[in-house]
C-alpha cells in the first residue's frame, strides 16, 4: 500500500510539474505575442523613419542608382530616390486614411439608420387602385394638383 501511495504521489507531482511548465510556456508566449504586436505597431508608426534609416545604411547603393548622376553639382547622392520613397509612402497612407474615413461614414450611416425610427408603411391592396372594370383610378390627379391663386 505504501508503494502505491508513493507512486500516486509521484504521478500527481509530475502532473503538477507539467502544469507549471505549461503555465510558464503560456506566460512566455503571451509576452512574446505582446512584444511582437508592439513591434508591428511601432513599425507602422515609424515607417518613414525606417525608410530614412535604410537610406542612411545603404547610401552608397542609392548613390549608384541615382537619376542625377550626370549632374554632380546637385550633390544628390541618391536623395531623389529617398524623396520618391517618402512621397510614395505618404500617398499610400493618405489613401488608407480616405478609405478609413469612408468606412467610418458608411458605418455611421448604417448605425444611425438603425437607431432612427423607420417610417411606418401601409400596405395598399392593388384592387383598391382599380375600379370594378379593372381600369386604374385617377389617384394621381387627386393628390397632385397645381396651387390655386
Amino acid at each position: 500500500m505504501t508503494n502505491l501511495s508513493k507512486v500516486s504521489r509521484m504521478i500527481t507531482f509530475k502532473r503538477f510539474v507539467y502544469l507549471i511548465h505549461i503555465c510558464l510556456l503560456l506566460f512566455l508566449l503571451k509576452r512574446l505575442f505582446t512584444y511582437l504586436l508592439l513591434f508591428l505597431f511601432s513599425f507602422q508608426t515609424f515607417e518613414i523613419a525606417f525608410i530614412v534609416l535604410n537610406f542612411k545604411i545603404n547610401q552608397d547603393f542609392f548613390a549608384e542608382i541615382c537619376e542625377n548622376k550626370d549632374t554632380p553639382e546637385m550633390k544628390c547622392n541618391g536623395k531623389c530616390h529617398l524623396k520618391k520613397q517618402i512621397k510614395k509612402q505618404e500617398e499610400e497612407k493618405s489613401k488608407k486614411e480616405k478609405i478609413n474615413i469612408e468606412k467610418e461614414i458608411q458605418t455611421y450611416i448604417l448605425i444611425s439608420g438603425r437607431l432612427l425610427p423607420q417610417p411606418k408603411t401601409q400596405f395598399v391592396a392593388t384592387f383598391l387602385l382599380y375600379k370594378y372594370n379593372r381600369k386604374p383610378r385617377n389617384c394621381i390627379s387627386d393628390i397632385f394638383h397645381p396651387p390655386r391663386v
